[in-house]
């Protein structure tokens, strides 16, 4: 019960009474004592309105907000003391369940004391800066009376829990979520704000655990591979960050916040790779060139892949496709090398290879390089670039468009003929050979003259009698009808008018 008088002692006293069981002992408080305390607090308000003079009203109301302080405050430094002898998981599930306990008593208290805030608060703060609001005096309270001097302490048995589960123990990993959920939570005054979009309220979370939490595992990083990195180590390097990085972003994934993966993954990039890009390069230099290390590859355009920035992945393309080039130009069929079959062996010979480098390149950009859209450009922007060189043409006898017109006729002859000029080995079946074809015809700049020998060729099929079959006439038709309206898109309209015009 509250006595009558509301400046006793003893009025305070029951008020405080009342406030232990939810805020101290964690009691749920019923509804019948929630109105009890309510109507005390509302009392002690109504009391102070009606009394005059004025100032009888504001020293009520600033007795009770001190009071209220004081008692909130004594509360945090009790918790404070607790935690200050923990250590390990037993101190992070202890602030945890503090802190969401005190979530309960903030919002309680804004409740009860709701009254104060409307009639003299909302005054007071207008009238001295010094007074906030209930609500986010009691967040200043937890931040400097808690929160500050216990945050390095707290910090570091996380980060040696993270530390344990980096070495293959087991621990309790909800622990460390709830703590960054937490940390998130308080958003606390006079905290330098963050100017990066959705970050602008999680200074605390920022200052107090994004970053311990970053340097932490820059730290691990760097001791598990500060002796590889020297250039005879530079493979096993490669290989041992790239594994490094890949559970430091799984761990990162459960234990930052969203909008930190790339502060985290920044942070690391510029640590690790950047001041190692010249020996990284290099080594992807040697890897192309030997082409026996696809893993290596694969590993080097993963890491590179982290940066956002563009021009570091440029150069590794660049390696690529210079590589690319010199494969599809020095290792090309040269048709004074043919010594025996004649020209339609040699056709096959060259269209297969132009059309499997290709696809080779094409295959290797889908399972090393994620099929990066912008690596499969620059190859067929490189591989039309070669085809179509007067070295090529030197080494074909003829130009590509050309030699794709003579294949198809090879391809497009009955049996008895495509046996005797491409040889009994042949096994792929005709409609994989006209792709191969399409390849060649697709990279090719002079697709007119393409037209005039396929159609000479074609002609004399039909007067010879001499067609595989008139379905098939019809499927390469439709394949090179689809090539063709492919430049034509991509040489845009006037070009790719006259390709239309010429096709029809």
């Amino acid at each position: 019960m509250f006595p009558d008088d509301i400046n006793s002692t003893e009025y305070l006293e029951a008020l405080q009474h009342a406030l232990d069981g939810p805020i101290v002992r964690h009691e749920i408080m019923s509804t019948p004592e929630y109105m009890k305390v309510y109507s005390a607090v509302k009392h002690y308000q109504d009391y102070a309105c009606v009394e005059p003079p004025a100032m009888t009203t504001m020293c009520c109301n600033r007795r009770l907000y001190n009071w209220l302080i004081s008692y909130m405050t004594k509360n945090i430094r009790d918790i404070k003391d607790k935690a200050l002898v923990l250590s390990g998981p037993a101190l992070l599930d202890f602030y945890i369940t503090q802190w969401e306990y005190f979530q309960t008593t903030h919002m309680l208290i804004g409740r009860l004391f709701f009254s104060v805030d409307q009639q003299w608060i909302e005054r007071q703060c207008k009238q001295d800066p010094n007074y906030t609001c209930i609500s986010s005096t009691l967040i200043q309270l937890w931040y400097f009376y808690l929160f500050r001097r216990l945050t390095t302490h707290v910090m570091s048995n996380a980060i040696s829990l993270v530390d344990a589960e980096r070495s293959g123990r087991a621990i309790d990993s909800t622990l460390i979520t709830r703590l960054y959920k937490a940390y998130v939570e308080l958003k606390p005054e006079g905290i330098a704000k963050c100017n990066a979009e959705f970050r602008e309220r999680l200074g605390a979370y920022i200052c107090y655990y994004e970053n311990p939490y970053i340097n932490a595992a820059v730290s691990y990083i760097d001791t598990k591979t500060h002796s590889l990195r020297t250039p005879e180590h530079m493979r096993e390097y490669i290989q041992v960050l790239s594994e490094l990085f890949i559970q430091e972003d799984e761990r990162s994934e459960r234990y930052l916040r969203s909008n930190s993966l790339a502060p985290m993954r920044n942070k690391l990039n510029e640590r690790f790779l950047r001041s190692e890009i010249g020996c990284i390069y290099q080594m992807a230099d040697l890897m192309f060139a030997t082409g026996n290390d696809n893993n290596g590859l694969c590993t080097i355009y993963a890491l590179l892949s982290r940066f956002d920035n563009s021009n570091v992945l440029q150069q590794f393309l660049d390696k690529f496709v210079a590589q690319a080039k010199k494969t599809i130009t020095q290792s090309c069929p040269e048709i004074q090398a043919s010594t025996d079959g004649g020209k339609a062996v040699f056709a096959k010979a060259a269209v297969i290879y132009l059309s499997d480098t290709l696809n080779a390149h094409l295959d290797m950009i889908a399972t090393l390089f994620c099929n990066n859209s912008s690596f499969t450009k620059e190859l067929r922007h490189v591989f039309a670039a070669a085809v179509n060189t007067d070295e090529m043409h030197s080494r074909l006898g003829v130009t590509p468009a050309r030699l794709a017109a003579e294949f198809c006729n090879i391809v497009l002859k009955n049996s008895k003929t495509r046996s005797d000029d491409l040889g009994s080995d042949l096994t792929q079946t005709a409609e994989l050979m006209l792709h191969k074809a399409m390849d060649v015809l697709h990279a090719s700049h002079d697709k007119g003259l393409f037209f005039k020998f396929y159609q000479l060729h074609l002609t004399r099929r039909l007067l010879d009698n001499t067609s595989m079959s008139l379905d098939l006439e019809k499927t390469a038709i439709a394949m090179i009808y689809k090539t063709v309206m492919m430049s034509v898109k991509r040489h845009g309209n006037k070009k790719g008018s006259d390709l239309e015009y010429t096709l029809e």
